[in-house]
């Protein structure tokens, strides 16, 4: 602190020195100087007019009177014209207490200036949080930050920027990971408060609100199941709700019930969910067995919700492209960058019908069969990277509606990315 404010000191000095030079050094050096060519003038003037006289009186010119005459005239001129100097001199030294006030005026303006624009713009808080990062939270060279400290940073770094939705879900995950779940469920929460409703991945962190509480309490209480019916409000399928149900009718002893909620939500569930929803249903039908029920199964073989795609290379391109050079295939919300779904293919295989649908997603919480409407493309990377780079050729952008079975949308990769 103490630091930081002799910097601003010492930096306002700095400047009122190279503003207030200017005003001095014009009263020091130029007013001077022109007064004392003024006086040298004045004396040459006076010594060459006497030079004149004497030589008109040796040339007899002039008498003995007429020279003392002239020659006082000339003195008195002189000494007229010295003391218009000193006049001159004194007005210069009245001058100095105007361009005193001036100097003070600035030396007092222009600090509480750059402080109120400081108070405004300035990002102190900013300086601060980094000085007590970096000495507070430094780790010896290649040892990695234990979990407790890597929570430290991150609530650090929420206190600084509370809106980040993305922080506080990767809190709230690592909260969960540590089993300290009334934590998880209050950063869940805060997500909850900044994500829009819209937003694809709001029904899923609805469900891991859910679940954050069901693991603070130990069961599916009132206040576990009014999130659980919100998640499935916005979305009917959302695994992690659908797979709290289940449990909620295991528990109940409704075993087959517990299987119908388990096997709706294993149509949609990501391979770790997955093997635990099938651990799970198969305990239930070994529960139904042991009573001598026959476990019946709803699970019908869901039609992938996505967009079927006919992806070729324009003819005239045909034989000039690497054979094995990479191909990519993106699903993209509208006026969105980051790809719902991506396939990775190479020149050889074109031309290729391919259905990018949710077994392609690039993130759980970001599915294709959430969206009304994406933005598909194709492009051929010759550095075999995702980036769009000088060189790469691709097709046209293009919107499309996304439905159980869509015609194939054609994608003719023919343009020349710049």
């Amino acid at each position: 602190m103490i630091e930081f404010w002799l910097g601003i000191t010492l930096l306002t000095l700095v400047a009122l020195a190279f503003i207030c030079r200017p005003l001095f050094g014009s009263l020091k050096a130029v007013i001077p100087e022109a007064q004392v060519d003024r006086q040298q003038e004045n004396i040459a003037i006076f010594e060459e007019r006497l030079a004149e006289l004497e030589l008109e009186r040796q040339q007899n010119l002039l008498n003995e009177q007429s020279f003392a005459e002239l020659k006082l005239e000339l003195e008195k001129n002189l000494l007229t014209d010295a003391a218009g100097e000193n006049t001159v001199t004194e007005t210069i030294t009245k001058l100095k207490k105007p361009h005193m006030l001036m100097v003070l005026a600035l030396c007092i303006s222009l600090p509480l200036f750059s402080l109120g624009l400081y108070a405004k713009y300035g990002s102190f808080d900013d300086y601060m949080w980094s000085l007590n990062k970096s000495s507070s939270h430094q780790l010896p060279a290649g040892e990695k930050p234990t979990a407790e400290q890597a929570i430290g940073l991150l609530v650090k770094e929420l206190e600084r920027n509370p809106g980040n939705a993305e922080g506080w879900y990767m809190l709230a995950g690592a909260y969960m990971g540590m089993n300290q779940y009334g934590k998880g469920a209050e950063s869940f929460a805060k997500v909850l408060e900044i994500l829009p409703e819209q937003t694809p991945q709001y029904p899923s962190v609805v469900g891991q609100y859910a679940q954050a509480l069901f693991f603070e309490t130990g069961r599916v209480s009132d206040k576990v199941k009014v999130q659980i019916d919100r998640a499935l409000g916005l979305d009917a399928n959302e695994v992690v709700s659908l797979g709290l149900l289940g449990i909620q009718a295991f528990e109940e002893k409704s075993y087959q019930t517990a299987i119908d909620y388990w096997e709706k939500a294993l149509a949609n569930a990501q391979p770790n969910a997955a093997q635990a929803l099938k651990s799970g249903i198969a305990n239930a039908k070994q529960k139904l067995a042991e009573a001598g029920i026959t476990a019946t199964s709803k699970q019908v073989k869901a039609e992938p919700i996505g967009v079927a795609l006919d992806v070729s290379l324009s003819a005239d391109l045909q034989g000039k492209v690497d054979p094995n050079a990479i191909v990519f295939v993106f699903a993209k919300p509208v006026d969105g960058k980051i790809p719902l779904a991506a396939l990775k293919l190479r020149v050889s295989e074109l031309p290729k019908q391919v259905i990018l649908d949710d077994s392609y997603a690039m993130m759980p919480t970001a599915k294709i069969s959430l969206q009304k409407k994406v933005q598909v493309s194709a492009r051929i990377s010759l550095s075999g990277q995702p980036q769009a780079q000088s060189g790469d050729i691709q097709s046209a952008l293009l919107a499309i509606d996304v439905s159980k079975n869509p015609l194939p949308v054609k994608l003719l990769i023919n343009k020349v990315v710049e």
